[in-house]
């Protein structure tokens, strides 16, 4: 039997080094937890009630909050626990504890029984707070609050293992919000650029519609007869009218498609009258190419419960992509009959196909990005917005359709427009 003084009854060194690793396997652990709670979170809001809840678990504590801080005054923003009650709470900086830290960036441990600060005097002390601990939240240089953790009078005071725990927790959240800051500047900034093409856009079709007016009186000779030159310019003039018609619509349906306003407008829609209304704005850009362009619509198609203008500028797009691609040969557009949907119901396919310069498998993913456009010999003669296919895409699904692509480089491309029947 061994003696209490035996050596073998009290734990060897070995023993403390494997309960050591377990106890950091375990913290690891938990702060793997935390990292991922944090980083789930894109609202700065919701960074800092996370933060506080598990903080407070982490830290045995009976409360915790963090401090927003601006200019020489700070404001609770977040708080859980016995220190829920702060929410809302501003109060001056300058003498407090909380103005402190944030002003030398280190953390700051204390009993609130030895703060003689008139904060902490009327609020703290009522609140049944001992032990105190603040922790800056650092991240890029810039300080995003002071959080704050409380426990009841008579508890331990915060140590140096609590602090460097909740130093780690409180770094990781501090980089959650950095990006949730760099979030909303990016939204912030999207949305405004989208409005400023509204605008823009918007301020452009007035005179563009004045424009193909006079254009028209001029093509239909309202004014006077043509000479065969001069009604050559006035077809150049309109054709460049209408392609700049069809930037400017791109642009305002992108917008709208931003901000989630554009709708969809359903009726019954004659497929041969949206076919032929393609004619006049697509005819003039494949002739000037030197490229045929083609129209054929199987006959007794069913009848396609769709948005006609939307529809449209789907096709408008798809076949301007064509016709911009192609050098030679020529770009057709063939409705027909699609198979049978999952469900029995019946379908159209409008089928561009082109003779163009192909498309590699790799860069397939990147056609339906906005402004982005394949990095091509060919491709740098044909600036555009990069819209048209994104718009096309997104437009489809809003008509309850699918684009479909097949291309090979040298072998030409077919996109194909998917859209469900009336059955």
């Amino acid at each position: 039997m061994h003696s209490p003084h035996d050596a073998s009854a009290h734990p060897t060194r070995s023993e403390d080094l494997l309960y050591s690793d377990y106890r950091r396997t375990e913290e690891l652990g938990t702060l793997r937890q935390v990292a991922r709670a944090l980083a789930a979170e894109t609202r700065p809001e919701r960074v800092l009630e996370t933060l506080c809840a598990l903080s407070m678990v982490q830290a045995r504590a009976g409360g915790a909050a963090v401090a927003s801080i601006s200019g020489d005054s700070g404001v609770y923003t977040a708080g859980t626990g016995k220190a829920a009650s702060l929410l809302g709470v501003s109060f001056p900086l300058a003498g407090t504890f909380t103005g402190r830290v944030a002003a030398e960036h280190r953390a700051l441990a204390f009993d609130s029984s030895a703060a003689r600060t008139p904060f902490f005097a009327t609020v703290i002390t009522s609140l049944g707070v001992g032990p105190v601990l603040l922790i800056p939240l650092l991240a890029n240089q810039q300080l995003f609050g002071v959080l704050s953790l409380v426990r009841d009078v008579g508890h331990p005071p915060f140590d140096r293992a609590d602090e460097e725990r909740l130093w780690v927790m409180a770094d990781l959240a501090a980089l959650a919000l950095w990006k949730a800051r760099l979030l909303e500047e990016a939204q912030s900034a999207d949305a405004a650029k989208t409005s400023l093409l509204a605008m823009l856009s918007h301020e452009l079709r007035t005179p563009l519609t004045a424009l193909e007016g006079y254009g028209e009186l001029l093509e239909d000779e309202i004014l006077g007869p043509l000479s065969p030159e001069q009604r050559d310019v006035v077809t150049r003039l309109r054709t460049v009218g209408r392609h700049l018609g069809s930037l400017i619509e791109d642009i305002l349906t992108y917008a709208s498609l931003e901000a989630d306003r554009l709708t969809v407008r359903s009726a019954p829609v004659r497929l041969d009258e949206v076919v032929d209304s393609l004619h006049p704005f697509l005819e003039p850009l494949a002739r000037e190419k030197g490229i045929e362009f083609i129209l054929a619509v199987e006959p007794g198609l069913p009848v396609l419960h769709t948005d006609e203008d939307k529809l449209r500028q789907v096709l408008l797009n798809l076949c301007q992509n064509a016709i911009k691609f192609t050098e030679t040969g020529g770009v057709t557009l063939r409705v027909s009959r699609g198979s049978p949907a999952p469900d029995g119901g019946s379908a159209v396919r409008f089928a561009v196909r082109d003779t163009g310069i192909g498309i590699a498998t790799a860069d397939l993913p990147r056609l339906f990005r906005p402004f982005s456009q394949l990095e091509d010999v060919n491709a740098r003669r044909h600036r555009g917005t990069g819209l048209g296919l994104y718009i096309a895409r997104r437009v489809a699904t809003l008509l309850g359709g699918r684009i479909e692509v097949v291309s090979r480089p040298g072998d030409g491309s077919l996109f194909t427009l998917v859209l469900p029947a009336q059955p």
